[in-house]
């Protein structure tokens, strides 16, 4: 009887096996299939690493080894002059004050025109659905500005932008599933005492991607064209052994990564060696790193049932869309796509976009000729100061010879002469050509230059246009300031449509896949509020004033005005903190309870106005303090650029006069005594002349006084 038991165990034993020696199969056949797809999109992506590189160089102002050593051999100087630094972090800097509000959000969430709630509670009417659709997107709004508050979402953005301004691109990549600790001091209810409890939640969450981690579908234009996603994370074996950690991880796959060698896993090339090197620090060998890879995009069904993935369906007109970990040809982990739109979690922004790529061109690479003019330029400005310190010096050796043997010039040097020739034709000088002020005149157009190719002008660094008629009175800085504004327009609409939009969409369907709070669930629209910014507060300022005075003088349009609200976007558009000077509508509430009446609206204006004047009379003058300095500073730099042009000009005269004559110390000083000795004779000339004169002129009045009538 326990034969057919036996057989039927080995049995089962062999088919479990063979199923996990198919399952392996499609595991390593998995694994080659994305890490020959990675070799491809890391190869395509090679010239963009080059062009990144340069464009780092060039903002920490830093030449190329070769670059280095050429002007070594030549002799010439090395400095290099970056404009380039100011210009993108003045951009950047700018394009964040319009992005990240300190008193705003970017974006919002209202109900659709004809809303859809997830819940409704029987028949309700129109009114009753708009009611509950703006209170569900209010909900909406709370949970999501919640999620991004405690993911640090300004921090990451500054960082984010940074990239864009840098390399032309920036990725935020969200939600991701984090788990966070809450701390939170309870009562203990035996001891009385309080004590520190740590509960840990799952949230959605939000990170920055460096650019150089990501390799998209590089046969894409757009992420919107985009297919998939690789990710590439450079691990030790300690973080490698906490993956195991992680739900859904084959372990078996694991152990056999950390059982071979780390530099056998690599597909791409580790950059941080040149772009530690190009900030000025060691270097340090990246051993016993491996190289973990996450995929996101479509997979064969059979392939996510291997990795352990259940739920799914055979039907050959659904397509899955997953993600998988996996070092080399090993696959650690497999899940689905957590979002059923199966997007992407990654949002993409340039500064300028590529019709080509997804990869668009940041700020240094738009001013690179520019920048490298200001860096010959001014290199040969160096060279030309250096050479017109002093004069050539050109020496007979066959007349003289120093005496301590050294042939520099020195002071109060001995030479010995060798009685050949005329000694003072040992030495001859020759005085190079000062250019430095043609030179300058090219800089200047280099730095003109960058502010057209970039559209960055320099008022954007704090820099006033000196000179120009817009810059003498108030009216023309804010005009100026509104047309600096206008070249970033582009900027923050790629942000708003690459960043915002799709990063605030994705956490709207997560809340709505996996929140469990139904009142704030709804057919809601993502609005992108970052182009609405770039209005200017002066601009925006004007406009309520205008409306509060329009509404002021008509009861009508008075009724259906909201003053809070209305007083609330004055004192913002004058930047300043509303929460700092205004109440809340929950204390102005009880306090017009407590009075009898609610606030006159006429009393709310004056007081408004009130305000307003103490403001702009601040304001006015606070700016004629900026004016009176600004003319002061324009007096002295115009003081100190004529007297370098008179120098520089007096310089060149002198060196043209010498060039011009030809002439040595020597053959000056001969041609003066020969000047002073012709002087010389014709004074004594006219001396003698005069003495003839005054004898002939006394001979004659003798001969008068005589009686005689003349003097022959």
């Amino acid at each position: 009887m326990a034969e057919p038991a036996t057989v039927e165990m080995t049995d089962d034993t062999e088919a479990q096996e063979g199923e996990r020696q198919k399952r392996e199969a499609l595991l390593d056949a998995l694994g080659g299939k994305l890490q020959r797809l990675a070799q491809e999109q890391v190869s395509a992506r090679q010239s963009i690493e080059q062009r990144w590189l340069e464009d780092l160089r060039q903002y920490h102002g830093e030449y190329t080894p070769d670059e280095k050593e050429r002007m070594r051999r030549n002799g010439s100087s090395q400095v290099y002059v970056n404009i380039t630094r100011n210009k993108t972090r003045a951009g950047q800097s700018r394009l964040a004050d319009m992005l990240l509000p300190n008193d705003d959000r970017n974006w919002a969430i209202k109900p659709t025109p004809e809303p859809q709630m997830s819940v409704m509670g029987g028949e309700a009417d129109q009114q009753q659905l708009h009611e509950q659709a703006e209170e569900a997107a209010r909900g909406m709004q709370r949970r999501i500005e919640d999620d991004l508050t405690e993911a640090r979402y300004n921090a990451i953005m500054r960082d984010v932008i940074g990239d864009i301004a840098r390399l032309g691109v920036g990725i935020a990549k969200g939600p991701i599933v984090v788990n966070r600790q809450r701390r939170a001091w309870r009562q203990n209810e035996q001891t009385g005492y309080r004590v520190l409890e740590m509960m840990d939640e799952l949230r959605a969450g939000l990170s920055r991607l460096d650019p150089w981690d990501f390799f998209p579908d590089m046969s894409a234009a757009s992420m919107g064209e985009a297919e998939f996603v690789f990710e590439r994370k450079m691990l030790n074996r300690k973080q490698l052994r906490e993956l195991a950690g992680l739900p859904g991880v084959i372990e078996s796959q694991l152990r056999a990564v950390l059982e071979q060698d780390a530099e056998g896993h690599r597909i791409s090339q580790d950059y941080r060696q040149d772009l530690r090197a190009i900030t000025g620090v060691d270097t340090l060998a990246a051993r016993g790193r491996w190289e973990l890879w996450e995929y996101w995009g479509p997979l064969d069904k059979d392939e996510l049932r291997s990795a352990g993935v259940d739920d799914i369906d055979d039907d050959p007109l659904i397509e899955y869309n997953g993600c998988v970990l996996f070092v080399g040809e090993h696959v650690i982990k497999a899940s689905l796509n957590p979002l059923d739109s199966g997007e992407l979690p990654y949002s993409v922004s340039n500064w300028e976009e590529d019709d080509a790529s997804i990869f668009g061109f940041g700020i240094p690479y738009l001013m690179r000729d520019p920048q490298r003019i200001a860096a010959s330029t001014w290199r040969m400005i160096m060279d030309n100061a250096g050479l017109t310190s002093g004069p050539q010096i050109v020496v007979n050796r066959n007349m003289v010879k120093p005496v301590d043997g050294d042939w520099r010039i020195t002071p109060r040097k001995l030479w010995e002469y060798s009685g050949d020739g005329r000694i003072d034709q040992a030495f001859h000088a020759f005085n190079v050509q000062a250019n430095q002020s043609g030179l300058y005149s090219i800089f200047e157009a280099a730095q003109q230059l960058a502010d057209t190719q970039t559209n960055l002008p320099i008022l954007l660094q704090g820099e006033g246009a000196s000179g120009g008629p817009g810059a003498k009175t108030a009216t023309g800085m804010q005009m100026l300031m509104n047309n600096s504004n206008i070249v970033l327009r582009s900027a923050v609409k790629n942000f708003d449509d690459g960043i915002t939009e799709p990063l605030i969409r994705r956490f709207y369907d997560w809340h709505m896949a996996y929140g469990d709070d139904e009142a704030i669930k709804g057919d809601f629209a993502i609005v992108a509020r970052g182009s609405s910014v770039l209005i200017e507060r002066q601009e925006q300022q004007e406009k309520l004033l205008m409306l509060a005075q329009i509404a002021a003088n008509n009861p009508e349009f008075a009724r259906s005005t909201e003053w809070q609200g209305l007083y609330r976007e004055i004192v913002r558009s004058m930047s300043v903190p509303a929460e700092n000077v205004l109440k809340d509508e929950q204390t102005v509430e009880q306090e017009a309870q407590q009075q009898g009446q609610e606030m006159p609206p006429e009393l709310q204006m004056q007081m408004a106005e009130q305000q307003l004047k103490e403001q702009k009379f601040q304001f006015e003058q606070q700016k004629a303090q900026w004016d009176a300095q600004l003319k002061q500073q324009e007096m002295q730099f115009e003081h100190r650029h004529q007297a370098a042009k008179l120098a520089q000009e007096r310089e060149i005269k002198l060196s043209e006069l010498a060039l011009k004559q030809e002439m040595t110390l020597a053959q000056l000083k001969a041609k003066l005594d020969i000047d002073s000795a012709r002087i010389q004779n014709d004074r004594e000339t006219a001396a003698a002349n005069l003495m003839d004169s005054q004898n002939r002129r006394q001979a004659k009045e003798q001969n008068m006084d005589m009686g005689y009538d003349s003097y022959g």
